[in-house]
Order: C-alpha cells, then sequence, then structure tokens
C-alpha cells in the first residue's frame, strides 16, 4: 500500500515540526519563563494550552457502503487551543477544537467539524462547588453514520448548556451531585429523506446521591428525567419522556481498580397514546484495572434507551468495550480496543449488531512532539442490509504541543 502526499499535508508537516521546535527554543533561551508547565503558555493571568495533530492514512470505505465502496486517502489535521483563566481556587476557561479532512478522490466526504466551549468551575466552598458549560458544535454525520439510511453526509450544529453542582465535603458520609441541561440540535442539509424530521430540544435533569460505606467505597443511587421534543410537525408523534432509576456503587484504588457500577430501568412514555409506553433494563458499569503503574485495562459496559429517528419507536443500545494502554518504555506507548454493540429497534424487527476493533503505537519523539500509527476496524451487520458494511483505516499521527 502506498501513500501520496499532498502539498498541503507536506507544508503543515513543516509547521508542526518547525514550530514546535521554535517554541523549545524560546523556553530554553527564556530560562523556562515561557512555559509554566509542559504544553502551558503564560500570559498575563491567562494559561494557553494549544495542540495540534495531523493524521495521513487510508480509509477503504469512506461511505461504510454495503455494496459499491470508496476508497480514500485522507489528511486530517485537528488543531485545540484551551485558554483558562484560574483565580483564587475558581477556573474560567474557553476552548476551540477542530477536525479538517481532506480525502483524495472522494471530494463528497471532505468535512471541516468545530466545537467552541465555555466552562466556569468555581469552589464556592469546602463543601459546595458547581461547573457551568456553554458549547456550540458544528458538525457532520458521514454517509450511511445514522441509525437509518443516509447516502449523502449531512451538516448539522448544536447548541447546549450543562450545569453540575456538587454538596459534601471529599470525606463526608453522604454527598449529592445535581445535573441540569438542554441540547438543541439542527441540520443544515437535508439530502437524505428523514434528517428534516430529526431536529430536536433535549432537556434533561439528573440527580445522584452518594453514600459511604467504606473509606474508598460510595453507594449510588441514581435518577434522571429526559425529554426529547422534535420541531418538525410530521416528526412529533415521537416526542418522549423517559425516567431512569439506577442504584450501584463507586469505588476508588481497591485491590488495583477503580470504577463505578450502575444498573436500574428506564420507562420511555411517548406524547402520543398511539405509541405505548415501555421499560427496559439499563446499566453502566466502568471499571479501570492497573496490574502495573504503567499498565490500564479499562472495562465499559452500558445499555440505555436511544433515539431511531422514525425506524420503529425507539432503540435499545447495549455496548461492550475493553482497552488496554500500555508503557514499554518511557518513551514508547501502545493500545488495544475490543468493542461489540447492539442497537435493536422497538416495535419493527430489525436489529444492527457492530464490532470494533483496533491498535496503535505511539513514539514520544520529545517532550513536545508524539509519532505513531493506528489501525481501527469497524463492521456493522444489519436486518436492513443497506446498514451493512465492514470498514478497515490505516493511519501515521503526528500530534505537538508547545
Amino acid at each position: 500500500m502506498t501513500y501520496k502526499l499532498s502539498k498541503l499535508s507536506i507544508v503543515l508537516f513543516g509547521v508542526l515540526v518547525s514550530g514546535a521546535a521554535v517554541a523549545a527554543d524560546m523556553q530554553d533561551q527564556s530560562g523556562g519563563k515561557q512555559n509554566s508547565a509542559a504544553g502551558t503558555i503564560n500570559a498575563g493571568g491567562f494559561e494557553v494550552k494549544p495542540t495540534l495533530g495531523l493524521m495521513l492514512g487510508r480509509n477503504d470505505n469512506v461511505g461504510m457502503a454495503s455494496t459499491v465502496k470508496t476508497a480514500a486517502t485522507f489528511t486530517k489535521l485537528t488543531p485545540k487551543i484551551v485558554v483558562e483563566m484560574p483565580t483564587h481556587g475558581q477556573v474560567y476557561s474557553g476552548t476551540y477544537s477542530g477536525a479538517y479532512a481532506n480525502y483524495s478522490g472522494s471530494a463528497q466526504d471532505n468535512f471541516t467539524d468545530h466545537n467552541f466551549g465555555l466552562a466556569a468551575k468555581n469552589d464556592w466552598s469546602a463543601r459546595f462547588n458547581s461547573l457551568v458549560n456553554v458549547d456550540y458544535n458544528k458538525g457532520h454525520d458521514g454517509r450511511n453514520a445514522l441509525p437509518t439510511v443516509n447516502t449523502f453526509k449531512e451538516l448539522w450544529h448544536t447548541t447546549g448548556l450543562k450545569g453540575k453542582v456538587h454538596y459534601g465535603a471529599d470525606n463526608a458520609q453522604g454527598q449529592f451531585e445535581l445535573t441540569a441541561g438542554q441540547v438543541n440540535k439542527r441540520y443544515d442539509s437535508n439530502n437524505s429523506t428523514r434528517t428534516q424530521l430529526m431536529n430536536t430540544d433535549t432537556t434533561n435533569v439528573t440527580g445522584e446521591f452518594f453514600y459511604k460505606i467504606a473509606p474508598a467505597t460510595n453507594m449510588i443511587f441514581h435518577a434522571g428525567n429526559q425529554n426529547i421534543s422534535y420541531l418538525d410537525a410530521a416528526a412529533q408523534s415521537r416526542d418522549s419522556t423517559e425516567r431512569q432509576f439506577m442504584l450501584g456503587v463507586k469505588w476508588e484504588a481497591t485491590a488495583k481498580t477503580t470504577g463505578s457500577i450502575k444498573v436500574g430501568t428506564v420507562k420511555k412514555s411517548f406524547a402520543l397514546a398511539t405509541t405505548p409506553s415501555a421499560s427496559n433494563s439499563v446499566w453502566d458499569a466502568q471499571v479501570t484495572w492497573s496490574p502495573l503503574t504503567y499498565s490500564n485495562v479499562n472495562f465499559t459496559l452500558k445499555q440505555s434507551a436511544a433515539e431511531s429517528f422514525g425506524t420503529g419507536s425507539y432503540m435499545v443500545s447495549n455496548d461492550t468495550k475493553i482497552d488496554w494502554s500500555h508503557e514499554w518504555t518511557s518513551q514508547v506507548k501502545s493500545k488495544l480496543s475490543v468493542g461489540d454493540g447492539q442497537d435493536k429497534y422497538q416495535a419493527v424487527a430489525q436489529v444492527n449488531k457492530r464490532q470494533t476493533y483496533g491498535a496503535g503505537l505511539t513514539y514520544s519523539v520529545n517532550r513536545w512532539l508524539n509519532a505513531g500509527a493506528d489501525y481501527q476496524f469497524s463492521k456493522r451487520n444489519s436486518t436492513n442490509t443497506a446498514l451493512t458494511y465492514k470498514q478497515n483505516i490505516l493511519m501515521f499521527v503526528l500530534d505537538g504541543t508547545l
């Protein structure tokens, strides 16, 4: 397999390497005053953290097609900058991250995604703190990426507001968290027949109570309510409310593991009585096992309700994933991942089965530059044959910071 680098790729590579080198020289010449920490620039009362990633690779099925496949080499640039203003235990920050991708020979799949975020983290006392996030995303759904057939790339944007308050000291017997938020999603393109029916307003409120039962272990009592409203009149029959109740446990640094496990039930009620309410079991387990200080295995198991966008009434999705990261030396790191999932549509006989595999190797050239290679394989088998596909992606990655 051969790769042809575009002129843009070569220029970006040069900018990445030379820019980081200049930054390193500036730090050395200033006696370390330029950067207060690795990757951080002091600018008055602000801390600026810029990063830049460059990916060069090949995708053998860009449109996730079941029959006629499009293979293409690609260049992807991922800049990110975080500006923080820490003051007296409070942190105010702004973040921009982007993804700019160009596919050689498949211009219809080129995309430019943006994310803008503002956050305020406040510690009002030893017992009470809060976090507020405001986000704007401009993204896309690739061809056939949706749980319904979409043979064209679709563009969308979201605006979101989320707030969380926490009450309780670190070692208190009981602690409480309340989270509330709203996300509005709007499709800016309607090339597929259904995306015009997928504009939604979603609001949610979640409460969690933690009760200490051991020095590093807490019981979790979880309750949540989510309202999903569709804007298009033809889709408002799918307006629904989800009520979720879960019970679980959370622990830290116990026998080399940390994590949380919650199980419970969710009830989905629809605005129209013609669509009957339904209840399903749900669970959320996230466990990290660290057999060595330089080796971590992450286990994730989850089942939840999800929107099906008109195919049936909704979906029950479950996912199982295992990630293993290992530091072979101070410069060489590897990662392996395996994932298995299923989307079962309610009220219709449709099931999507999903599998993913991944492998990566990273070499730290120096403090500010990492180089590596990644391989990703994914496939989906569906009772709707138009949604069945296989995809292989191989890419070489450069990550730079100041």
